[in-house]
């Protein structure tokens, strides 16, 4: 369990337009909601990044071909935890359609207008029956002041519930997300959701906005360096209040940044935050990729656990990127000191470099590779022995 206890707010406040909700369908154990709704109440326009892996959750099959059939317009989002429905054949598939089918009925729109996500252990039935029986429930519990329940209901080994808001000059944004494991994005995150009431601007550029988002944001998080068979990032807009483009773009990266540090900081058996920064590459592409790289060595990420300023193994993994850079002119850090720098170790430093892995929360790792200009952060967390026994009992 994360030692980070993040305040979560009772409410998280929704773009005017928007429900949500979330209810027990006996997916849970322990009763907690495992079945949630996000509810436009018109159609709206949407957008999303899926995983890349070659093996996909079926929800993926279904929200691409209804996206495509209704021409990007979303009237609902049904998620569910507990189960991913991945690797469960062409039944999953069609589990995932009549969830959408019912759901549809019951909203009398489309059902190509209905999009589902699951999430949660891999190669189990998709208990269709559970989830179809609760939509009414569901569906009479989705309000404007219950986004907090759908950011609960998608949680799965999450300690905490992972929601972020944003107010535009005349537009509003939230965002909710769900992952503690298994998350290294690679096109999305596990499970994320933005929803604003702004427009987005010209017809067909909605994607490209997404994915310029998930690069900033999303796509700067590793917990374990294992991507996720169900990644799935969705943004919902309904297009009812002029915006500002840039600052749309500006607010929506912010939520997701916002929300790639609470995974991070919800990391399976994490003690510490930490972001690894990495400055003076040639380009942001470059320095994100030597800062991934740093983020997902087990080494640096058990040395933070054990709280040992080992700027040797910082060094060693962004050396191993296939970034050429000299060794005899960088400079890592970690906090705000210096441990390494014009080729030669700085040992005195390191008692207040093992301070701050000690006292703070949220501790930083640095790196000036000093071959340009271009900087990029990139957010992880500590590696424990929590972390291997919450997977090693994640089915039993």
């Amino acid at each position: 369990m994360s030692a980070f206890a993040a305040p979560v707010p009772d409410q998280v406040p929704l773009p005017p337009g928007f429900r949500a909700g979330g209810v027990h369908c006996g997916l849970k154990k322990n009763g907690d909601p495992d079945l949630g709704i996000l509810l436009a109440d018109q159609p709206v326009e949407a957008a999303a990044v899926f995983t890349r892996s070659r093996l996909l959750g079926a929800h993926i099959e279904v929200c691409r071909d209804h996206l495509a059939r209704s021409n990007g317009m979303v009237r609902a989002v049904l998620v569910n935890a507990r189960n991913a429905n991945c690797a469960t054949g062409r039944q999953g598939v069609e589990d995932a359609r009549a969830c959408c089918r019912e759901l549809a009925t019951r909203l009398r729109c489309p059902t190509e207008q209905v999009l589902m996500a699951s999430t949660g252990p891999i190669g189990a039935p998709l208990p269709t029956d559970r989830i179809v029986s609760h939509l009414d429930a569901l569906l009479a519990r989705a309000s404007a002041d219950r986004g907090i329940e759908f950011a609960r209901a998608i949680m799965t080994t999450d300690t905490h519930a992972k929601v972020a808001h944003w107010h535009l000059a005349q537009a509003e944004a939230t965002g909710f997300a769900k992952g503690a494991g298994m998350i290294h994005p690679d096109m999305a995150t596990m499970l994320a959701f933005l929803l604003t009431d702004a427009r987005t601007g010209a017809a067909g550029t909605m994607e490209a906005l997404l994915r310029r988002v998930a690069d900033r944001s999303f796509h700067r998080l590793t917990i374990d360096g294992d991507t996720s068979p169900n990644d799935t990032l969705l943004l919902l807009a309904s297009g009812r209040t002029a915006a500002d483009a840039g600052e749309v773009e500006t607010a929506l990266t912010r939520i997701g940044s916002r929300l790639a540090r609470q995974i991070a900081a919800d990391g399976e058996g994490a003690t510490r935050l930490v972001t690894v920064q990495v400055r003076g590459a040639t380009t942001e592409e470059q320095a994100v990729h030597v800062g991934r790289t740093i983020a997902t060595s087990p080494l640096v990420k058990t040395a933070i656990a054990g709280r040992d300023p080992n700027w040797g193994r910082i060094l060693s993994a962004a050396a191993r990127a296939g970034v050429a850079f000299p060794s005899e002119s960088c400079r890592v850090w970690i906090g705000s000191t210096d441990v390494f720098a014009g080729g030669k170790p700085l040992p005195g430093n390191e008692p207040a470099a093992h301070r701050h892995l000690s006292e703070e929360r949220e501790v930083v790792l640095g790196i000036d590779l000093t071959i340009g200009t271009a900087n990029a952060d990139v957010w992880t967390c500590d590696l424990t022995a929590a972390y291997v026994q919450i997977n090693a009992d994640y089915r039993t």
